[in-house]
């Protein structure tokens, strides 16, 4: 289970003081993970996401090196821990992104540059411009089935073409051993009732080239996902949810929205184009939220109330 936060200064008298301090974590005043859509679009349709759902829906667009460049600048000797460039998009389409990630690494050096991608589009050359130039210091690799049914199923990408493109990876890696020494690298599969008996092999095969393998449940998406492509998958109240304290998520257009499964940008923290990221997380809106959420009030978060995880 999740260990709860708190406010330090809300605690009602001794006892919860020192509760707090022993099994919670006070809520940071600064975002640990920051979550980046550099580009809208992605070329998949994964079923176990929202994404298709909304594809003709949403503002399509990138954001602009300027703006990537407030935003790394600011966070600048900030203790943020981790930024992900993925959110409703697959990173590779943006054809900016390696001079994004150099921006990270110029003003976050310490920080973990990670990469979320299908492998659709991991070719030689952004092996070699990503992963080879050290701009890129952590590869999740999401791929959802061991057979070609199931993978073409679940994610809609030629399963010929992504395998040679890992099985391109796994060699240059072996023949780069200096980068793969300091490279982290993880499959990451969402747990449905089609792959789950693929698992094992996929454990196999990907942690013989000295991956992880991670199994991620899959959530409803604040019970916005249409699940008519999961019959029969069992799912339960996702109660211990952190997302809204550790993490900020951010659009191509610089809103900053309640969590990564907030696909239709229903919940508005403030926009990195008019406010800073400390003052978006710091906000007066931001903390009601969080505050609202401890105490398990959902009036301002229905996709919080509806949320629901395998």
């Amino acid at each position: 289970m999740a260990r709860r936060y708190y406010y330090p200064g809300d605690e009602a008298g001794v006892l919860e003081r020192v509760r707090n301090r022993v099994f919670r974590k006070p809520v940071p005043d600064f975002p640990k993970t920051i979550v980046i859509e550099t580009q809208f679009g992605c070329n998949a349709s994964c079923v176990f996401c929202q994404y298709s759902q909304l594809r003709d829906k949403l503002p399509k667009g990138r954001m602009s090196v300027a703006l990537f460049e407030k935003i790394a600048g600011e966070c600048a000797g900030r203790p943020v821990e981790r930024f992900i460039l993925c959110l409703d998009n697959e990173p590779l389409l943006d054809t900016t992104l390696a001079e994004k990630y150099a921006l990270l690494r110029q003003h976050c050096p310490l920080a973990v540059r990670n990469l979320t991608t299908n492998a659709s589009l991991l070719t030689a050359a952004n092996v070699d411009e990503l992963i080879g130039a050290g701009l890129v210091n952590e590869l999740f690799l999401s791929v959802n089935g061991a057979s070609r049914e199931v993978y073409e199923k679940l994610m809609g990408l030629p399963y010929d073409k992504v395998m040679g493109n890992l099985e391109y990876l796994c060699t240059w890696l072996r023949q780069h051993p200096d980068v793969r020494r300091t490279l982290r690298v993880r499959v990451n599969a969402v747990r449905t009732r089609l792959v789950e008996p693929e698992l094992p092999a996929m454990a196999r095969r990907w942690e013989a080239e000295g991956f992880e393998m991670h199994v991620i449940g899959m959530d409803s998406r604040g019970n916005q996902l249409d699940m008519k492509n999961l019959p029969g998958e069992r799912m339960k109240p996702n109660a211990t949810c952190r997302r809204l304290f550790h993490t900020m998520v951010l659009t191509w257009e610089g809103h900053a929205v309640l969590c990564c499964v907030d696909y239709r940008r229903a919940v508005k923290l403030g926009n990195v184009q008019e406010q800073t990221v400390y003052e978006i997380w710091n906000g007066s809106w931001a903390t009601l939220l969080r505050k609202e959420y401890l105490a398990k009030d959902f009036s301002h978060l229905p996709i919080c109330a509806t949320c629901k995880i395998n």
